[in-house]
Parts: structure tokens; sequence; C-alpha cells
């Protein structure tokens, strides 16, 4: 509904005109603005959207006055019950704008003011296609936005931080800035960077959001860190979020307030940026830990080996091609041995390679 109607249908209710269907509906729109948001508006954008809905209302009161006006011998004066109507209508209409927009994340805070994204300091993109979408923010950042996914961030730099409000999947190249984290606000947790890659699930009324990072390190923690005045600087403790590195992944389930880590589906050897070029995995005759050794230290996973005999073992292959799960099959079945995912480690037992 416009907000045209929304503010005629409060004139008509102050007027004694509304029907009985219109009276229930507002009923409900004052009983919605109780619930509690997802989010809350920054002290500035609440101040700006007060500013605006006062001057709406003053405009529309004094029209309605300048029309109703009585001959010049009789001046009208304002009735204290209109006074209480038009604050009344600025608390209505910013609670309403509020559940609007964080209710309605496809509908920009700018659509209830009449005002577009540059006008307000926000843009918002929706990718309505089937295809990822590629944008590049102001810092040189990329987010590749998958579809149906909704991203809202500043249109101006701010100082101290870079923000983004995700609503669906996107992976982020983040340029780095150490002076100026950048934070993305997505369902229940905060993710904080300084320059990395990772991707971010947070679909609207999914049970759970997932975090998982590719290069670099991020921070992740729950909501009620979110309300923080400087979340940039909220110290990230094991009771309040985690501190993921390359090829590990975070998953928050939102209902049952738990969280677990473990590692990324795909994961890929680090990248050198002194020697960039792609990692080899040529083993002759190589003991086993010396084979994990050199695994663990190009993906940056720790890999354990839980039965002695196993170090006895020696592997000979080229596995540089291979995907990292791909690897480890071909080491554990030339050995007699099985590895185990167990949340960021990987777990090597066996009865060993000796009959």
């Amino acid at each position: 509904m416009q907000k045209e109607e929304f503010v005629r249908l409060l004139t008509k209710y102050n007027q004694g005109q509304c029907t009985d269907a219109e009276i229930r509906l507002i009923d409900r729109w004052y009983d919605q603005l109780g619930a509690d948001s997802a989010f809350a508006l920054s002290d500035e954008e609440r101040q700006r959207l007060k500013k605006r809905l006062w001057q709406k209302i003053d405009l529309q009161t004094t029209e309605e006055t300048e029309t109703t006006a009585q001959p010049a011998e009789k001046p009208l004066r304002r009735p204290v019950f209109r006074q209480w109507f038009t604050a009344a209508a600025v608390a209505v209409l910013i609670g309403f704008g509020t559940l609007f927009f964080y209710q309605n994340p496809s509908n920009p805070l700018e659509r209830v003011l009449g005002k577009t994204g540059s006008e307000t300091g926000f843009e918002e993109r929706t990718n309505t296609t089937s295809q990822a979408q590629l944008i590049t923010l102001n810092d040189g950042s990329i987010v590749h936005l998958q579809p149906q996914s909704t991203i809202r961030y500043a249109t101006q730099p701010l100082p101290q931080k870079r923000e983004i409000w995700l609503n669906g999947k996107a992976f982020f190249r983040v340029q780095k800035d150490a002076s100026r984290p950048f934070l993305v606000y997505s369902s229940n947790i905060v993710t904080r960077v300084l320059g990395t890659s990772f991707w971010i699930t947070a679909n609207t009324n999914a049970p759970t959001v997932e975090v998982a990072v590719h290069t670099g390190k991020v921070a992740v923690f729950k909501k009620d860190r979110q309300s923080m005045v400087k979340p940039e600087e909220v110290e990230v403790t094991d009771k309040t979020g985690v501190v993921l590195t390359p090829n590990q992944k975070v998953t928050f389930f939102i209902d049952e307030n738990r969280v677990t880590r473990g590692l990324i589906d795909q994961p890929e050897p680090i990248r050198n940026p002194v020697r960039p070029e792609p990692a080899t995995f040529v083993f002759d005759d190589s003991p086993l830990p010396e084979v994990l050794k050199q695994l663990e230290s190009q993906y940056g996973i720790e890999m354990e080996i839980g039965n002695e005999v196993l170090t006895e073992c020696r592997f000979t292959g080229n596995i540089t091609r291979q995907p990292l799960y791909t690897k480890l099959e071909l080491i554990c079945q030339s050995i007699n041995a099985r590895y185990e995912v167990q949340g960021t480690r990987i777990l090597i037992n066996g009865t060993g390679c000796n009959p």
C-alpha cells in the first residue's frame, strides 16, 4: 500500500469517516508496530525520516485547514485533538516505515520516503536474474550477488568502516583497508573483515546462516553483538562468535542459538602472495607424515595421524590436479587407511600399509 493511501486513511479515521474494515486495518497496523524488527534504524536515519514525515504531515494539515477554514472574522484554531493526531501520525509513520522496510527487504527505505537511493545515502540492489550479478562498491570491493538476493550499502564512503546488509547469498572479494573494517549484516550475525574473500548464505526464513572463507581471515559474531555502538571494534570470543581462516566455515543455527565450525565443501590451496604460482603435489616414496605436512601447509588445514603404525607408510604419485578430498582418498587407498573430517581438522586412521 502506498504511503499516500496510508495517510489518507489516517485522515479519514480522524474525521470519523472510516469504514469498519478500514478501522480494523489501522488497528492491525498499530498492533504490528510493537513487533520486534531484525534491525534498527540508525539515529541519523531516524532523524532524517522524522524530519521528512513532519514536513509532509504539516503540509497536509495546512492544506486541509485552508480548505475548511471559516470566514476571517472567526479564525480557526487548531484543536488539541488535531495536535495529538499529527504527533500520533508521525509516530505511526515512523514505525510503519521501519517495519515496512525491514520486513520487505525488496522495498528500500527510499520508497517509503518517496526518495531515490542517492538522496537517502543508501543504495539497494536485488538480483532478479538467473545468473550471479557483479557489483563493484565505491572502495573497489566486489560482490558476486547470487539470484534472488539483495544487498544494501552506503553510496558515500564512511571514514571508519564499510557496511553491507545482505539478504540471500553472495561472494565477497574485499579490498584491504586496515583503517576501515568491512562489515556484513546478515540475519542474526555480523561478519567483519579487513580484506579477504568469502561466501555468506543468509536466506530469508532459513534456519541457518553460513559464512565460508576462501582467503584471509574474518570474525563472525552473533546478533546480540550487532547492537554495539562500534561493531568494527567488538572483541570476538568463543562465547560471542568465531574467527575463521581460509577453507573454514561456520554455520549458525538460528532457532537453536548454536554454532558449528567445519571445512568448506571444496578446500583450495592458499595462494602465496610472494610466489603466486599454483602448488604442486608430486611425491616419490615419501613418508606419510611428510605428505600430510605439505598438504597441511598448502591448505591451512590441520592433519593428524591417528594410528602410529601409519607413520611408516609411504606414498608415490602426482596428485596436483585433484581436489583435496580426492587427494586424501588416493593416499588412504594406497596405505590401507581412511580420512575423517572432524570440525576444522582431518584425521587419518587405519591399520596401516604393512600386513
